[in-house]
């Protein structure tokens, strides 16, 4: 299955061949990232075999048997990834050091070690990354990924700027507010407030462009009624979630990944 094209004599055979063999057989469905994709469709209907997904949508939840849900890497395996494919000769103290950082910079997360490592290793600039990532971090993770052992050739803003061309205005405007937040512990009351207060603040105050944006961006949270709605939050969520742009931390508190807030 390539991005959820398939030649239907070949899927047919082989979704027959699944079913009928009552072995072990294992499908890996490998970032399986897009929520547009009925994944379950191509699940044979059987008591025997295996599926393996992964993927950054949340929802695939509902359609596993198990699930676990990766968090960023703990430090030591962050280090030991970056090191895997930035370096293949011993390094001195002061080099290490460099690694540690670049990892704490990147706050651990895999693609973005992956691509740092591989950035690395061609420039063969380990003492000098940290600064380039500091001063021009949106150019070091925006850029293509031309050799990798991994074999994933999308960058980290590239990834997310294919979610993001996915997203409806309303899921926009949320991970905007967002992105201007700590990026831990978003409370949902602060965007019902917001909505439920903003004509009464704004009206005493008169007309402000400030004031005008942030009811126009408002707006668009809101029903075609111009009222906050809890169903209407929970699909622009939702929405949100399922490309991993916003975590659900529980009932009422939302979070994103420090990168995508600096993204």
């Amino acid at each position: 299955m390539d991005n959820g094209v398939v030649d239907v004599q070949e899927w047919k055979s082989g979704f027959h061949w699944l079913l009928t063999h009552e072995e072990s057989w294992l499908i890996i469905m490998d970032n399986a990232d897009d929520p547009k994709i009925p994944l379950e469709r191509y699940f044979p209907s059987c008591d025997h075999g295996n599926i393996m997904i992964t993927s950054r949508n949340a929802e695939l939840q509902n359609v596993a048997g198990q699930s676990l849900e990766l968090q960023d890497m703990i430090p030591d395996d962050g280090i030991e990834l970056l090191l895997k494919h930035a370096v293949d000769k011993p390094l001195s103290s002061n080099e290490h050091e460099q690694v540690v950082q670049i990892a704490q910079e990147l706050y651990y997360f895999p693609l973005a070690l992956v691509q740092a490592g591989t950035y690395i290793k061609q420039q063969k600039c380990l003492l000098t990354y940290l600064k380039v990532l500091r001063n021009e971090g949106k150019q070091l993770l925006e850029k293509k990924l031309t050799q990798s052992a991994d074999r994933y050739q999308l960058s980290v803003y590239a990834t997310w700027n294919l979610s993001w061309g996915q997203l409806s205005n309303s899921s926009k405007v949320l991970l905007n507010i967002c992105s201007h937040l700590h990026y831990e512990k978003i409370p949902r009351l602060l965007f019902e407030r917001a909505i439920n207060n903003i004509t009464e603040v704004a009206m005493p105050l008169g007309s402000s462009r400030a004031g005008d944006a942030g009811l126009t961006m408002l707006r668009k949270l809101l029903t075609s009624e111009l009222k906050w709605s809890d169903y209407q939050f929970d699909e622009i969520v939702g929405e949100t979630t399922s490309y991993s742009l916003l975590q659900i931390y529980n009932e009422g508190l939302y979070g994103m990944h420090p990168l995508v807030q600096k993204w």
